[in-house]
């Protein structure tokens, strides 16, 4: 596949975390892709590395504390790295932060705040068209009195209410990759769909590119072509959402599917025994092996490489393609 066919492409993307205790190995060694206008998963139990993964991709990882080394991350085929690498990310970036506290300037109103992405993304427009433009934006988002909100600042608004607004500033961004990192856990349950079919709507109708990180799978399952799971800062499985969804390979994938309530009323899941390893001593061998109901001496001692399936997937597991229920 050629690069430059790629929304986003990240190769070998290691991260620590350097703490009072230590040495933080969140990813080991992570590698994705994001094709033009493909709307791609990420999913795993929180502290899995997915915030990370998306901050490292828009650039706004801070370092310190966060200890990066990659072969290569590129938005559109320009390197993250460097004015020109952040320049291609602002310009065809946008993000939707799982907290709007982090995304608002305090000090400022809304309507500058909306202002200065419309004055860069569009530039040379009159102040009233784009007055319109914001008002419509929130009104996309199913904002109550949008005239209002322009003129507040964020702390006069309710956690739900800032999460609306950084939603419509990533939308009214006219830009190739949306990352959106749980958009909707301030939202609620009322307009959480709402939301996410915009979202849908969006990048189907601008033929936008879209990681979606939820714990929502429904809406996983619902939006994107494809997933990637991720355990314990490692992509374990990756392959088209449905088959992913339908006919899971890795045992954690196994797992989490299991797990997932079902509307039917069937009963609640047991889950997955154990816990997560920790991230200072991780294990030499494949960091489930203290979980997985098909671990061996192989699985304790080498870590297992994310490869090829028959069927076009790609499982990490010494055992894959094994039956084994979780």
């Amino acid at each position: 596949m050629e690069k430059k066919n790629l929304a986003l492409n990240i190769e070998n993307l290691s991260v620590k975390y350097k703490i009072y205790e230590g040495i933080l190995e969140v990813i080991p060694g992570l590698s994705m892709h994001v094709e033009q206008a493909e709307r791609v998963g990420l999913i795993g139990e929180t502290g899995c590395g997915k915030t990370t993964v998306l901050k490292s991709a828009a650039a706004v990882l801070q370092s310190p504390p966060a200890i990066v080394h990659k072969d290569a991350i590129e938005v559109c085929g320009v390197s993250v790295d460097g004015k020109k690498g952040l320049r291609s990310v602002r310009r065809n970036v946008s993000m939707i932060f799982q907290d709007p506290s982090s995304s608002l300037n305090p000090t400022l109103k809304i309507s500058t705040q909306m202002t200065d992405i419309l004055k860069s993304q569009f530039p040379g427009k009159r102040k009233a068209e784009y007055g319109q433009m914001m008002l419509d934006a929130l009104d996309s988002v199913s904002m109550p009195a949008p005239e209002r909100v322009l003129g507040s600042y964020p702390v006069q608004l309710s956690g739900g209410m800032r999460q609306r607004v950084c939603i419509a500033m990533a939308l009214m961004k006219d830009t190739n990759l949306m990352l959106a990192d749980e958009p909707t856990t301030a939202l609620d349950v009322t307009i959480e769909e709402q939301i996410l079919d915009l979202l849908d709507k969006l990048v189907r109708e601008k033929k936008k590119s879209l990681i979606l990180v939820s714990h929502a799978l429904g809406a996983i399952r619902k939006i994107t072509d494809r997933v990637y799971v991720m355990y314990a800062g490692n992509v374990v499985e990756v392959g088209k959402t449905k088959e992913v969804f339908e006919h899971p390979h890795h045992p954690y994938t196994i797992g989490l599917m299991a797990a997932t309530p079902k509307l039917t009323g069937s009963g609640i899941a047991d889950g997955i025994a154990g816990d997560i390893p920790s991230y200072i001593n991780p294990p030499k061998g494949c960091r489930f092996a203290s979980r997985c109901p098909r671990c061996t001496q192989e699985c304790l001692e080498a870590p297992p490489i994310l490869a090829d399936m028959e069927d076009g997937r790609q499982v990490a597991c010494h055992h894959a393609g094994e039956e084994a229920a979780v």
